[in-house]
């Protein structure tokens, strides 16, 4: 494949022909039509992933299936192969003594299962220990206790989350591998029921989606690539500079949300774990990120040795919100404060929002229900940043919102004790 200059546009019109081509096939049979993409909640892991396992979990769910599903789960994923036995019990978001919240508990007569959902939330420490702490608390020695690890791609679980509990009790398993082929087994036998068997494939599709298996758009193009070898050149070529381009992408975003902070505000916004914005973005999208959180943090008021501060952080999603911390870019979890800004703040709607070290976290304004701004998949929303009037106006609803949660912020505070504030 030539490196002229002039030679490619043509190379790159005939890659996006063959993208389009595969997408258009990938959707032949309307594949893409998926409700859970459409109501933007694929990467939701309370409300959409938890929720949807743990109502085919249930024996006494709305699908009528009784123990059908719940007793595959055990038998293929967790190779527990006794018969479910009644009476059987699943909660959602179980709180424990830590003030933490397991997924899904799956409570047996014989067994306590305990399973963990991570699609984009990152570990938190002790957050294993603590769980398997609760659910052998809770068998009282009566009981077998399993506790299920569940990721994207079935990775192992951090050394701080274990604290000190061992691996071997935790079961690692994979949306992309475990998850899929046991919704698979729900699948088959739901067929005398339509409507049953079709949400389930709904939600496999999803799964493959996130995952980037089964028959999608990217394995095709992916086989079609493997047998051409100037189209795959050309991919090679556009894939060599997509860093750079990602970087460009978010540079611009994180300046401009940097500067219509401190006009709004009057204060220049830090960057916090990384030594400059350029450098944030360039680690970032080149994969030398060492699974750090990143970005802006402005203190607001400080008083007996604790600072209050917006943050404004990237793992994968953009979220924001409010921290306390006693000594720069290090949050401090503080549960009576918390527990009195969750009381206030009811409508937090970020992941975060559920970890300990944040008072309230938002991935948006609630009232206005954008797509999420995902760097880690570049998604929908991000890619419309690259429009200057999309990003000035993604920027400005940040930071009115933001603007509104300090001034609700400060009204909570100097409605209890006053502290002093450190905005202009």
């Amino acid at each position: 494949m030539s490196t002229n200059r002039h030679a490619c546009p043509p190379a790159f019109a005939r890659l996006s022909g063959r993208v389009e081509q595969c997408r258009t096939e990938a959707n032949r049979q309307g594949e893409q039509f998926n409700i859970f993409a459409i109501l933007g909640v694929q990467r939701d892991e309370a409300r959409t992933h938890s929720r949807f396992l743990a109502e085919l979990l249930d024996p006494n769910g709305r699908h009528g299936m009784g123990s059908c599903f719940l007793q595959v789960f055990k038998n293929d994923l967790l190779q527990l192969n006794t018969p479910v036995s009644s009476p059987v019990r699943v909660t959602r978001e179980l709180s424990t003594e830590e003030r933490r919240r397991i997924d899904i508990v799956v409570d047996m007569p014989d067994r306590l299962i305990g399973i963990e959902v991570k699609v984009d939330a990152a570990d938190q420490p002790a957050q294993l220990a603590d769980y398997h702490a609760e659910l052998e608390q809770r068998a009282r020695g009566r009981k077998h206790v399993t506790l299920v690890y569940l990721t994207l791609d079935g990775k192992a679980p951090s050394a701080d989350s274990l604290k000190g509990l061992d691996s071997r009790q935790v079961h690692c398993l994979s949306f992309a591998r475990d998850i899929r082929h046991w919704l698979n087994s729900c699948h088959a036998s739901s067929q005398p029921k339509p409507e049953l068997a079709h949400g389930i494939l709904q939600y496999r599709r999803l799964i493959e989606t996130l995952t980037g298996t089964g028959f999608t758009m990217t394995s095709m193009l992916a086989d079609q690539l493997a047998h051409d070898k100037d189209d795959l050149g050309t991919a090679l070529a556009v894939a060599a500079a997509l860093p750079k381009a990602k970087t460009r992408v978010m540079l611009n975003f994180w300046q401009l949300l940097q500067t219509q902070l401190f006009e709004t505000l009057g204060i220049m916004p830090e960057v916090y774990n990384s030594k400059n914005l350029r450098t944030l973005c360039h680690e970032y999208c080149h994969g030398k990120r060492d699974s750090k959180h990143v970005g802006l943090r402005i203190p607001i008021s400080r008083q007996d040795g604790k600072t209050l501060c917006l943050y404004i952080n990237l793992y994968h999603a953009i979220h924001y919100g409010l921290r306390l911390e006693t000594k720069p870019g290090v949050p401090l979890a503080c549960a009576s404060t918390r527990d009195q800004f969750q009381g206030h703040f009811k409508d937090g709607n970020a992941v975060a929002n559920q970890h300990k070290d944040w008072l309230v976290c938002y991935y948006h304004d609630p009232a206005r229900q954008p797509a999420i701004l995902n760097f880690h998949h570049f998604n929908e929303a991000v890619l419309a940043l690259v429009e200057a009037e999309s990003r000035q106006a993604r920027v400005e609803a940040l930071v009115q919102h933001q603007r509104q949660l300090i001034e609700r912020a400060r009204r909570l505070l100097d409605s209890n004790r006053p502290l002093p504030s450190m905005l202009p």
